[in-house]
């Protein structure tokens, strides 16, 4: 076990299970959320933007939704403005955490099982082999990794995406953090753009836990050296990568 706390950089949740995790097995650990997420807000142009997106689901064959954010967010937004939702659709969610929240509004939906991310829903899905001629939406926030999209449209798909929320750093929050590092037992780090704002040079030497491959190759690209891959980025996952990298 670590000698130090665990430090967690990822924005705040409510019930987040995989504190929820830590707690259970007595993990000392810090969460500073260095990010906040602000979902739009009824009244703003973004907010009837994105209701501008939801009146035409009768005219998409497919909706992707790219993170439980996007689906806390978009999910009431479909629900108070289509009573039944449209036939021709059919909803995705990149990964399970995201997939469970469908089941309060009865929508069906697919995710991919084996790679819970965007390129497990690239490669395990059957219905986005093949999309010449279909619509696709895109329901995410922050304009961030474009692979999904550009990917879709390789394959035939007309592409557009719905902004739902903001992604936004918190600097007193930043600062906290990076004076921390250097009394964690290890940094947890859930996205590349936590990973990216935690960068500096004095910490690169501390364990680090990240929830896939391409997030591992960016920190050794940035000098990260103990570095802990977990399987993916559930919490149970992130949690046993945590206790795994205690072990060592």
């Amino acid at each position: 076990m670590f000698d130090k706390p665990v430090l967690i950089v990822r924005p705040w949740r409510d019930q987040d299970a995989f504190l929820n995790l830590l707690n259970q097995a007595m993990v000392a650990y810090r969460h500073i959320p260095i990010m906040q997420i602000q979902p739009v807000i009824k009244g703003t142009r973004d907010y009837q933007l994105a209701v501008d997106y939801v009146d035409r689901l009768d005219q998409i064959d497919q909706a992707i939704f790219i993170s439980a954010n996007a689906a806390e967010v978009g999910l009431p937004i479909i629900a108070e403005r289509w009573p039944q939702v449209p036939k021709n659709i059919d909803f995705f969610a990149v990964g399970q955490q995201t997939a469970q929240l469908f089941e309060e509004y009865n929508y069906a939906v697919c995710c991919p099982l084996l790679e819970p991310n965007t390129e497990g829903l690239l490669e395990e899905l059957p219905q986005l082999q093949n999309l010449k001629g279909k619509s696709v939406i895109i329901f995410r926030g922050g304009r961030g990794r474009q692979a999904l999209g550009e990917e879709l449209i390789k394959r035939g798909a007309t592409v557009e995406y719905c902004e739902l929320y903001r992604r936004q750093l918190q600097p007193e929050k930043l600062a906290e953090a990076k004076l921390l590092v250097s009394d964690a037992g290890c940094l947890v780090v859930h996205s590349g753009e936590l990973l990216k704002a935690m960068d500096i040079p004095s910490g690169r030497h501390i364990p680090l836990v990240v929830p896939s491959a391409r997030i591992a190759q960016l920190a050794q690209q940035l000098g990260y050296q103990r570095i802990q891959v977990a399987e993916n980025a559930l919490p149970v996952s992130m949690f046993e990568a945590v206790m795994a990298l205690s072990s060592r």
